[in-house]
């Protein structure tokens, strides 16, 4: 098992992780990650419309080595143009 970091930001904030998390390999990395934007993107999903979630995930030697990113967009079709966030 190594170490991996998963530091998040978005339009607002950002969190450097500095505990880490064990996973298998970087493809279980890569895993957390998307579980990880997908839970933070459905407790605000207005948050995220049109303003992207990231995640940047380091290894154990604070390398980058995977970055995820999350952006929804909503569309009026009756009026066929897109939404913007509330």
């Amino acid at each position: 098992m190594a170490r991996y970091f998963f530091n998040v930001a978005d339009h607002e904030f950002s969190v450097r992780d500095d505990s880490g998390t064990e996973c298998f390999d970087q493809d279980a990395a890569l895993e957390e990650a998307l579980r990880t934007l997908c839970e933070v993107a459905a407790d605000q999903p207005e948050k995220y419309i049109h303003h992207p979630l990231r995640i940047e995930v380091l290894d154990a030697s604070r390398e980058a080595v995977l970055a995820c990113e999350i952006k929804l967009t909503a569309v009026d079709r009756a009026k066929n143009c897109l939404k913007a966030a509330a």
